[in-house]
């Protein structure tokens, strides 16, 4: 079965690559998409958060990595994709995916949704938070790959404040 792992990766947590890695063992081809979301203001290039990830994941010989456009469900049933796996580290989490498999379902109703749970320090990461963190002066490493954690170093933060 075909997956399909899709965010934004700006940038990419390591509870990002816990799920990858989790859906790389039940699924026989993952693809990790990044997609965009007009809303969010990024700090990261596509260009720049899909290097972050293929460095992130080259050990996983089943996991792909590429940008996308559109909605996430064209792409699912236009690429052959099975199943969307969603990470989930609290209800309100839940909340939101359940509307976006919903939704999904309506547009491709021959995709699954799949969710996982996020454990242990992955309940509270996401790309957010890090940003928050970091732009305070906070240690991230704990949170992102190390990959990662050079491309911070080297922003100016200052233009984010």
């Amino acid at each position: 079965m075909n997956a399909l792992i899709c965010g934004s990766f700006d940038p990419v947590t390591l509870g990002h690559i816990d799920l990858i890695r989790r859906a790389a063992g039940m699924f026989g081809k993952v693809t990790v998409g990044i997609f965009s979301n007009d809303s969010k203001k990024y700090w990261f290039t596509k260009e720049k958060r899909l290097e972050m990830l293929q460095e992130s994941v080259r050990e996983l010989s089943n996991v792909h990595a590429e940008i996308c456009y559109g909605l996430v469900s064209e792409y699912a049933v236009n690429n052959g994709i099975e199943v969307i796996v969603k990470g989930l580290r609290n209800a309100v989490d839940f909340d939101y995916e359940m509307i976006m498999a919903k939704t999904n379902r309506v547009f491709a109703p021959s995709v699954e949704t799949v969710f996982l749970p996020a454990y242990g320090k992955n309940e509270i990461i996401s790309s957010s938070m890090v940003k928050i963190v970091f732009e305070n002066g906070g240690n991230v490493s704990d949170f992102v790959p190390e990959c990662v954690l050079k491309e911070l170093e080297n922003l100016n933060i200052n233009k984010f404040c």
